[in-house]
């Protein structure tokens, strides 16, 4: 047999089946230290803004314009997962650093050496041992490390709420356009957090992007929301009335206090999304999802979250065709809410029945 042939039974039988497993270790042990781990994880937040405070009161750094965090591989290698916090004046890396903090993860990836030893295993029991070698076996792992590492950008980014309520980072002098990212070292990184320049949602220029932005006090009567990216974008004391919002996608995106009347909701991914104290009447809603591990989703760019309603009023509100399996009711009334031919979550299931 080819050594080709041995190495993609390698990847069929022991590299799937090892980083699957490596994966469930890590989503379980997550779920099992996600209080302390969010605590960790705010604490050295504000370390690192704390610094930058003090930094800036000694006029030795200006206005923040981008915070990066970053996953260095060799940390791992070295035993020791952390991630290094950086300021850059402009995007991470095309810049020199202003800054420069590092912080313990072992959370990251609690059972790397377990993951080899379950490749090496693997791979010697089924007498692959010869054509497959050590050091194949470990450039393997490192596909996982970065699928991996796009679900800690997207654990992450749930946690910017926590972050945003900081005294240190409400006292940070930022930029008008400030950014924080999260990805490997040197390499990718992905937005998390962003404050962006005000700009008008239906008289600006088709270029600007829409994810992070804010929007306060806007009234929205009879305009379609039509392929738009409103991902991470926060709506507060809004009003929509007669409008229709159709393939747009609106995952992360927080509503708060918005009234919503006389609106039709088709086709929008609302994975992650938040509705608090807010009011929707006679609301249709087609083909609408909440799930972000349906098959079609997109996993590492949706979030993790459950999109959730939050002490909401919903009256003559109709779902047909939509996946609202990851949604939560917490606190909400409702009067004249049908479903049809939708896949439902305990708590909507519960809040019909209440009526």
């Amino acid at each position: 047999m080819r050594r080709e042939d041995y190495i993609a039974q390698f990847q069929a039988q022991c590299y799937l089946p090892a980083a699957g497993a490596a994966m469930n270790r890590f989503m379980t042990s997550y779920a099992g230290h996600a209080e302390q781990i969010h605590k960790t994880v705010i604490g050295q937040f504000d370390l690192f803004f704390r610094s930058i405070v003090r930094m800036q009161e000694r006029r030795l750094l200006d206005t923040v314009h981008s915070v990066a965090l970053s996953f260095p591989y060799s940390s791992l290698l070295c035993g020791n997962p952390c991630m290094i916090f950086e300021v850059y004046p402009d995007l991470p890396f095309l810049t020199s650093r202003l800054m420069q903090e590092t912080f313990s993860a072992p959370w990251v990836f609690p059972d790397w050496d377990a993951f080899y030893e379950d490749l090496l295993h693997r791979t010697q029991k089924l007498g692959l041992g010869t054509a497959v070698r050590p050091p194949y076996i470990k450039s393997s792992m490192w596909d996982t490390a970065r699928y991996v590492l796009h679900v800690v950008s997207t654990l992450l980014k749930a946690q910017m709420v926590d972050v945003e309520a900081l005294s240190s980072f409400r006292g940070m002098k930022k930029a008008d356009t400030f950014r924080l990212t999260f990805g490997e070292y040197m390499d990718w990184q992905r937005l998390i957090y962003a404050q962006l320049p005000p700009i008008d949602l239906f008289n600006r220029d088709e270029q600007e992007p829409l994810s992070f932005r804010v929007f306060r006090s806007a009234v929205y009567e009879d305009k379609t929301f039509e392929y738009l990216e409103l991902d991470d974008a926060r709506f507060t004391f809004c009003v929509f009335r007669n409008c229709l919002f159709r393939d747009s996608k609106l995952r992360d995106s927080r509503f708060n206090g918005c009234d919503f009347e006389n609106c039709r909701f088709e086709r929008v991914r609302l994975d992650g999304a938040r509705f608090s104290g807010s009011k929707l009447l006679h609301i249709e809603m087609s083909e609408v999802k909440t799930n972000c591990m349906s098959p079609d989703s997109d996993t590492i760019l949706g979030g993790f979250t459950t999109t959730d309603f939050v002490n909401c009023f919903l009256e003559n509100v109709s779902i047909t065709k939509s996946d609202y399996s990851a949604s939560r009711f917490l606190g909400c009334q409702a009067k004249q809410l049908t479903t049809d031919a939708s896949e439902l979550s305990g708590s909507l299931e519960l809040l019909q029945t209440q009526e």
